[in-house]
């Protein structure tokens, strides 16, 4: 089983503003247009939230997602991504998406899943041979992640196993395009 994850509890510090809730030319938030990418291709996906975030979390509970609240998202993202591995099953591999990529693809999920699905321990996509988002992570993996410690998330987990990495050449400059920024929204024609 694949469970998708949506790590919605960031900050947001650098845009000045709550950024996943920022309108796209479809009419979206930047959140919800990552959410509906991913859900559109794993349903039984898992949102993880901070507390105060009511009205992301209720949009996200709309959209299908089993939506989780992380009290500890700002001691760093490992700690997000540990809530939602302890939501998960035991057995479950992971797709891990950010909610400020509303760029990506739902064909490139689908590209993403096929080596996971033959028991990759870790996948990642690749754009113009740069690595991108969003992440899977093989079952096998839980127990490290369950441990979190600051930022110590899917970045770092990627860096001690990098040779078991199984990388997924696309085209889609989307997995690299994030908001962080306000001046990163211009590119929503891509929606």
């Amino acid at each position: 089983m694949i469970r998708g994850v949506l790590l919605a509890a960031g900050r947001g510090s650098r845009f000045g503003a709550d950024k996943l809730m920022q309108p796209l030319s479809n009419g979206q938030t930047v959140a919800t247009t990552s959410a509906r990418t991913l859900i559109s291709r794993l349903p039984t996906s898992i949102a993880v939230c901070r507390p105060e975030q009511h009205a992301l979390r209720e949009q996200l509970a709309e959209l299908g997602f089993q939506v989780e609240i992380c009290d500890q998202a700002d001691q760093g993202m490992g700690y997000t991504l540990a809530s939602a591995v302890a939501a998960a099953e035991d057995q479950a591999d992971l797709l891990v998406a950010l909610a400020d990529m509303p760029f990506i693809r739902p064909e490139t999920l689908q590209k993403l899943l096929i080596p996971l699905q033959a028991g990759a321990d870790l996948v990642q996509p690749r754009y113009n041979q740069t690595p991108g988002n969003p992440v899977g992570i093989n079952h096998r993996f839980r127990e490290q992640l369950l441990q979190p410690s600051g930022d110590f998330g899917a970045r770092q987990l990627l860096k001690q196993h990098r040779n078991q990495i199984t990388y997924v050449d696309v085209d889609d400059p989307g997995v690299l395009q994030d908001i962080d920024r306000p001046e990163d929204l211009p590119g929503t024609e891509n929606c």
